[in-house]
């Protein structure tokens, strides 16, 4: 694996992957980020669609094959638009695994071995690759073979419940939480199989089992044992106060993180009866008195705009912020400060752009803004030309359906058989 690391070694991670080869067939949100962080570290990948596209391209508000979620999940990979169901697919898809170092899916069990794609069968001809199999409920079990998205995984490992409204009401979090920790756990093993492949010439790859289920109960591991040592009763503050709070013309967030900060909010908001109070003294008095303590908060906290109380917060060294709206993010002068927005170009062209904070981590400027989201099939001949098709064979999948090969416009021409549904 070729290396691309920088001279200077304070200037940030970049490019670390650079020369390796990943092949993304995976959909959704958690397989492409899993593979877009990859790429972003220096990574070539290229993402095996569907002919019609990964389905994620029009969810939401989709234009033109675009997305958000395909813009945020899918920038600088090279897109190979192929119907994997017929025979030819099938062998596009063996040749590129067959030459991968990473192959990330995200297909129901048994899927990829049906495809010819399986681990096993990848294996036995790539012995060093590094399969990644993202799915809603892993490999095995009574649930594998149920479908999956975030919500249903948030649903069933109890997040809907820890995010509930104060009513009781379950509340998925957002956006995408499952399959975005996912996305960042699977490409976590990744690198770590790519490390122990590096550190020993006798490596064989190996199979990495993630699922959204698995993911959500690594994230609520503090939630988990804080109910199991509480006697199965459900956790409570961690410290108190700690929320959000309504302001005359907004929100503040307010944290007392310990006896001496909430001494500080006691004397900002002018309430020197919490102190003489011994029971509001110390962390366990004021979680026992959190709901009465929170209200009385509230009540104060509303006379006063959020630009007034963050000032004599910051005087006090209390935690507390504005609560901002996303669009204020790009104009906060630390992200400014950080250069964490960079612009990307906007998939119907012209001269307007579109924000995209890079991977934590990764040196600022790794990735040039003109790298965009591919077009479905944008890269299709250019990825067929690296497997030794010819112009003539190229032309032949496309005119039958097998490939689609997106026009300069980025529009995906293919023209589908008559006898595939």
């Amino acid at each position: 694996m070729e290396s691309a690391l920088p001279a200077n070694p304070t200037s940030g991670l970049h490019l670390a992957y650079a020369g390796l080869r990943v092949l993304d067939l995976s959909q959704g949100v958690a397989g492409p980020y899993c593979a877009q962080v990859l790429q972003q570290l220096g990574a070539d990948v290229v993402k095996l669609e569907p002919i019609q596209g990964d389905w994620s391209r029009t969810m939401g508000s989709a234009r033109g094959g675009m997305s958000a979620l395909a813009i945020a999940f899918n920038r600088g990979k090279r897109s190979l638009a192929c119907d994997v169901r017929r025979p030819e697919g099938q062998t596009i898809l063996v040749a590129l695994a067959a030459q991968a170092d990473v192959v990330v899916q995200s297909f129901r069990p048994g899927v990829a071995e049906r495809l010819g794609a399986g681990y096993a069968q990848v294996s036995s001809r790539n012995p060093a690759v590094i399969y990644v199999s993202i799915s809603g409920f892993g490999l095995t079990g009574p649930y594998a073979a149920l479908p999956a998205t975030d919500s249903v995984a948030q649903a069933v490992a109890g997040m809907a419940r820890t995010n509930g409204t104060p009513d009781g009401s379950p509340a998925g979090a957002r956006p995408y939480a499952a399959d975005i920790v996912s996305g960042v756990y699977a490409a976590n093993a990744a690198g770590a199989a790519l490390f122990a492949r590096e550190r020993s010439p006798d490596y064989l790859g190996t199979h990495i089992d993630v699922s959204l289920l698995a993911c959500l109960a690594a994230w609520q591991n503090c939630l988990l044992v804080e109910h199991a040592w509480n006697g199965g009763l459900p956790p409570g503050p961690a410290t108190v106060p700690q929320g959000f709070y309504e302001t005359q013309d907004g929100h503040i967030v307010l944290v007392a993180l310990d006896d001496r900060m909430f001494a500080a909010i006691a004397d900002v908001l002018e309430r020197p009866d919490w102190l003489a109070d011994p029971a509001l003294r110390k962390a366990d008095g004021r979680k026992a008195a959190a709901a009465q303590l929170n209200q009385q908060i509230a009540a104060v906290v509303r006379t006063r705009p959020s630009a007034h109380w963050i000032e004599r917060f910051a005087r006090a060294n209390v935690l507390a912020a504005p609560v901002a709206r996303l669009p204020q993010l790009a104009d906060d002068p630390q992200v400014r400060h950080l250069g964490l927005l960079q612009p990307i170009p906007s998939p119907e062209g012209g001269p307007g752009s579109l924000p995209f904070a890079g991977l934590p981590g990764v040196a600022p400027g790794a990735h040039p803004a003109t790298e965009g989201v591919p077009a479905i099939g944008g890269h299709s001949a250019e990825i067929l030309r690296s497997l030794q098709y010819d112009e003539a064979s190229i032309a032949r999948l496309a005119d039958a359906g097998v490939i689609a090969v997106a026009t300069a416009a980025g529009r995906s021409v293919f023209h589908p058989p008559t006898d595939l549904t």
